[in-house]
C-alpha cells in the first residue's frame, strides 16, 4: 500500500500522523522531566561493565604514572604494631577485589531515557513512522521563519566556553569573596549578595553566574556557619533567571525571539530594561521579608572564613583578558545588530565563534607553556640525581627507600588541564537535546498542530481583545515555560503568532 504524500502543515488537517507526533512530543517532554531507566539484560551488562572497569583502571594507573614523578620513601612499620605478612595482605586484597567484582557483575546497567536520549529517540521514531520527512529535520537544524537553531547553539556554546574560561581564572570567585568578606551580619550579607549577583548577571548573563556562583555559595555557607543555605541558594537561582531577560546573549530564548520577529539586540534590551529591573527590585522585599522570613534562613550574625580574596584569583592576566573579550563580544553583538549587519546568512556565530576561538587559543597556549616549564623542572631534577658523586650514588643504591623515575610521556589531557576541565564542563549534552526539540516543534508545525493553535489564538484575540490576549499569553508563558522550558515554549508561540502578527512588532526594530 502506497504511503500518502505529506502535505504542508499550514493547509493540513489533523490526521493519524498528527496525533502520533503530538503524543511523541508530550511523552518526550515527560521523560525529560521524569527520567526513566530501563535495566539491560545481564548478558549485555556484564561485558559492558568489564570493558568500563578495564578502561577506568587503565586511565587511573596512567594518571598516577603521569602525576608521580619521584617515588616517596616507603613507610616503615610503626613500633608496637603487629607485623602483617605480605602474602596474607595480598591474598586478602585479592579476595576483596574478587568479591567487589562479583558484586559489581551482579549489578545491571540501565539505559537512561532522559534529556540526553529521549528527544533523539523521539525524532528517530517520527522519522521511522513517516510522521515527518527529512525536510523537517533539516529545517530543525538550519532553521525556518527567521530562526536559525545552529546559530543559537553556536552562540550558546561559545559564550559558555568564554564564561567557563573566565571562571577558571578565579575572577568571579575573587569578586564574590571580596563582597562576602566585608559583611559580618546575615541581612547585610544577603543584600550584598543580591546586589552583586544582579550586577554580575546583568553584565555576564546567567551562565557564568550559575556556574561560578553555585559552588562558591556552597563553600561559603559551609565555612561561614550558615546551617541552612536555602535563602542564599534559591535567591541566587531566581536572580540569575530574572536578569537573564535583559541581554540577548544571556539566554538562547532571547535569541529565538529576536530572530523570529526581526528585533535588533539594542531595541530588545531597551524594551526589557524596565521589566527586568522592576522585577529585581520587587523581588528583594518579597524574598527577604515574606519567603525567607523564617528564623534561621538569614542568620543575624555570620563568621566568614578568613581568606584573602586575592588567593582565589588564579590567573589575573587571564581574568582581564577573558572579561575584556566577553564585554567586547557583547558590545559587538549589540552594535552590529542595531546596524542590521547580523541579518541574512551572517548570523551571530560570526561574532561569537571567533571570540571563543581567541579565548581557546589563549588557554591552550597558557597550558602548553606551563606544562613545558613544569616538565623542564622535572628533567632538571633527574639530571641532578644523575650527576651525584659516586659516594652518594652508592648510598642511594644501597637504600631501598628512595628511587627516581623519569617522567613518562605526557598525554593531551595532562598537557592541557585547563582546556580539558573547561570542555568537560561545557553543556554539550544540550546540543542534541536542543536540535531534537527544534525538530519536534517543526514536526508539530508540519503535521498541522501549529496552524490549529494559531487559529485558536486568533479566535481568542477577537473575543478578549488586547488585554485578554496579553493576559492569556502571560499565563501560557508561565505555565508552558515551566513545563517544557523557555526555548520550546517561545518557539511554540513564535509559530502560533504566524506572519500576519509580525507587523505589530515592527516598531521595536
Amino acid at each position: 500500500m502506497a504511503v500518502t504524500p505529506l502535505v504542508d502543515g499550514e493547509n493540513r488537517s489533523i490526521d493519524a500522523r498528527s496525533i502520533v507526533t503530538l503524543i511523541v512530543f508530550f511523552v518526550v517532554n515527560a521523560l525529560v522531566i521524569w527520567p526513566v531507566y530501563i535495566p539491560l539484560p545481564r548478558f549485555i551488562s556484564r561485558p559492558c561493565r568489564k570493558v568500563w572497569a578495564k578502561a577506568s583502571l587503565s586511565k587511573h594507573s596512567h594518571d598516577e604514572q603521569g602525576s608521580l614523578k619521584l617515588k616517596q620513601p616507603e613507610r616503615r612499620q610503626p613500633v608496637g604494631m603487629p607485623g602483617i605478612n605480605s602474602h596474607e595482605l595480598q591474598g586478602s586484597l585479592s579476595n576483596t577485589l574478587t568479591e567487589k567484582e562479583d558484586s559489581s557483575e551482579e549489578e545491571r546497567l540501565h539505559m537512561p531515557l532522559d534529556l540526553r536520549t529521549a528527544p533523539v529517540i523521539g525524532v528517530l521514531l517520527l522519522l521511522a513512522s513517516t510522521c515527518i520527512p527529512g525536510g523537517v529535520v533539516r529545517r530543525g537544524i538550519t532553521g525556518s521563519g527567521g530562526v536559525r537553531p545552529y546559530d543559537i547553539m553556536v552562540l550558546f556554546v561559545c559564550f559558555a566556553y568564554i564564561s567557563l574560561s573566565l571562571d577558571a581564572t578565579g575572577f568571579l570567585r575573587y569578586l564574590a569573596f571580596l563582597v562576602a568578606t566585608r559583611s559580618s551580619r546575615g541581612d547585610r550579607l544577603y543584600t550584598a549578595f543580591y546586589v552583586f549577583f544582579t550586577a554580575l548577571g546583568l553584565i555576564f548573563g546567567n551562565d557564568p553566574l550559575i556556574l561560578s556562583g553555585t559552588p562558591f555559595l556552597a563553600y561559603f555557607t559551609e565555612h561561614a556557619s550558615i546551617t541552612e543555605p536555602t535563602a542564599f541558594l534559591f535567591t541566587h537561582f531566581q536572580v540569575a533567571n530574572l536578569v537573564s531577560a535583559l541581554l540577548v546573549s544571556s539566554n538562547p530564548t532571547n535569541l529565538v525571539l529576536t530572530s523570529a520577529f526581526g528585533i535588533n539586540f539594542l531595541s530588545y534590551s531597551a524594551w526589557l530594561a524596565l521589566p527586568t529591573i522592576a522585577s529585581v527590585i520587587l523581588y528583594y522585599p518579597l524574598a527577604r521579608w515574606c519567603i525567607y522570613r523564617r528564623k534561621g534562613l538569614i542568620p543575624p550574625s555570620i563568621y566568614p572564613p578568613s581568606i584573602n580574596p586575592r588567593e582565589a584569583l588564579l590567573d589575573p592576566v587571564g581574568a582581564i583578558f577573558g572579561a575584556s573579550i566577553f564585554v567586547i563580544t557583547v558590545l559587538a553583538l549589540v552594535g552590529l545588530s542595531a546596524g542590521g549587519l547580523l541579518e541574512g546568512k551572517v548570523g551571530v556565530w560570526t561574532v561569537t565563534a571567533p571570540a571563543a576561538t581567541v579565548v581557546f587559543i589563549r588557554d591552550v597556549g597558557r597550558d602548553f607553556f606551563k606544562h613545558k616549564e613544569k616538565r623542564e623542572g622535572v628533567i632538571n631534577v633527574d639530571e641532578k640525581h644523575v650527576e651525584l658523586p659516586a659516594s652518594s650514588t652508592q648510598a642511594i643504591a644501597h637504600s631501598p627507600q628512595t628511587s627516581v623515575s623519569v617522567a613518562p610521556k605526557s598525554t593531551c589531557c595532562a598537557m592541557f588541564p585547563t582546556v580539558k576541565r573547561i570542555i568537560s564542563h561545557l553543556p554539550l549534552a544540550l546540543v542534541p537535546f536542543a536540535f531534537s526539540f527544534f525538530i519536534l516543534v517543526e514536526g508539530l508545525q508540519h503535521t498541522g498542530w501549529i496552524a490549529l493553535f494559531g487559529k485558536w489564538w486568533g479566535d481568542w484575540e477577537r473575543v478578549g481583545g488586547v488585554a485578554g490576549s496579553v493576559w492569556l499569553m502571560g499565563m501560557l508563558s508561565i505555565i508552558g515555560c515551566n513545563l517544557v522550558s523557555s526555548s520550546r515554549g517561545q518557539r511554540h508561540k513564535q509559530h502560533s503568532l504566524t506572519a500576519p502578527c509580525t507587523p505589530r512588532y515592527s516598531h521595536l526594530q
